[in-house]
This record gives structure tokens, sequence and C-alpha cells, in this order.
């Protein structure tokens, strides 16, 4: 018998810990949104490069059917070789609102409060790893070394590299012709460990990681919680405030 109500009052307790959870996140978004989502836009969204021509959008776009993707055109000036340079890139960007849902309730799962300190930091971290930038397909150019502008290729979030090159083409980095992928998934350069040590579990061997990656992000833009935010800022939110 005493089992019994054992058992019974940690379940009430849990339902009331995960309920009270729940409101507080709730409050949280409700009361800081608007500051967040201004903070997002002016600090991560202002800064993306590659939002340059919008050529079309798509939502039947293979392997994102039903989620708004935009084909832009930009150019980037390689200060080394005094050069532009003009490329292509599939995206599926979150908005500033979707950005601040998402930090917000990072803050709040990992930390249990909504310190500056963590928002500043999780802003920060979005824009230096890819200043918000989800790219589905095409060619990201940086300057990461100061030693001139290269292009990447990039797979539903991930750097990706090709059996066979090309030469602007950006259908042909598709799944048959990628010989292997990168380490870090936008957009937050989240990794694989990271990703499994917080509970992922899709697949994330070899080419998998392309379809663990698309499929946590697709999920996040209908949600206020960011899976792959949500394992980075496991291993590097609570360690930088210790």
């Amino acid at each position: 018998m005493k089992i019994v109500i054992a058992i019974m009052l940690f379940v009430s307790f849990s339902h009331f810990s995960g309920a009270q959870n729940a409101n507080q996140l709730h409050a949280f978004l409700s009361d800081s949104l608007d500051v967040i989502k201004e903070r997002a836009q002016q600090q991560i969204c202002a800064t993306r490069y590659m939002e340059g021509k919008l050529l079309l959008e798509t939502d039947t776009l293979p392997g994102w059917k039903g989620i708004p993707v935009a084909l832009y055109e930009y150019s980037v000036f390689d200060k080394v070789y005094q050069k532009k340079l003009t490329t292509q890139v599939y995206m599926a960007n979150a908005n500033s609102e979707r950005l601040a849902r998402w930090i917000i309730s990072t803050c709040y799962t990992i930390t249990g409060a909504l310190d500056k300190e963590d928002t500043d930091m999780l802003i920060k971290s979005i824009r230096s790893a890819s200043g918000g930038q989800f790219p589905v397909q095409g060619v990201v150019y940086e300057d990461m070394y100061g030693t001139g502008q290269k292009g990447y290729n990039f797979k539903d979030g991930v750097t990706v590299y090709l059996q066979k090159d090309f030469d602007g083409d950006i259908s042909v980095i598709n799944i048959d012709n990628i010989a292997r992928t990168g380490k870090y998934a936008r957009i937050i350069s989240t990794t694989r460990e990271q990703y499994k040590a917080y509970g992922g579990t899709k697949d994330t061997t070899a080419l998998h990681w392309l379809t663990a990656v698309r499929e946590e992000y697709k999920k996040a833009l209908q949600s206020d919680t960011n899976l792959l935010i949500l394992s980075w800022a496991k291993q590097n939110l609570v360690p930088a405030k210790n």
C-alpha cells in the first residue's frame, strides 16, 4: 500500500512540476517575446548577407514539401582577389519571432531562468555560426581566415563534399553526388555528439546526419523549441556560467 501511495505521489508531483514548468515558459514567452524578437531582428536577421535577390519561393522542394523555402541569388566581394562572386542558395530562414521563441525556450529549459547574459550568448553564437541562415541547398561564401572568399556546398543545413564538383549549377548538390558531410549543423553549429547526448534519436551516421538535421529543423520551424539549439546549449550554455 505504501508503495502504491509513493508512486501516486511521485506521479502527482511530476505532473505538477511539468505543468509549473510549462506555465513558467509560457509566462516568459508572453512577457519577453517582443524584447528578444527585436534583439534577434537587429543582431541576427539584419546580418543575413545571403538574403540577396529573391528568385523564387516554393514549398515543393524534395525533402521540404510543405515548408516554404526561398531561392536567393547573392554576391560577396573578395577583398583578397578584388572581385565579386555571385551564387545561389535555397534557404529556410526562421523569422525573428521564431528565433526569439527558440532562444527563450532554450534558456529556460537549460538554466531554469531567462537571464540576459544567456540570451546574449545564444544570440551571439547564432550570429557567429550562421547569421541565423539555414542553407537548404546551395553555396555559402565565407572568408573565415582572411585569406579570401571560399564557396562551401551546403545541403540541409550542413556542409557537404561532392563526388563530382560543378560550375554554378546547385542542382548537383544532391544526395547522389555527396561523398561526405561536415561536422556542424546550422544554425548554431550543433554536432552529432551534442545531439545524441541531449537525447536525439535519429540516425546521425554518415549521410544520415543530413536527414536528422533537416527533420529536426523542419519540426522546429513549427515549434517554440529547437532540439538542435537545445543540444548545443546543454554543453555550452551552462559551462560558460560556471
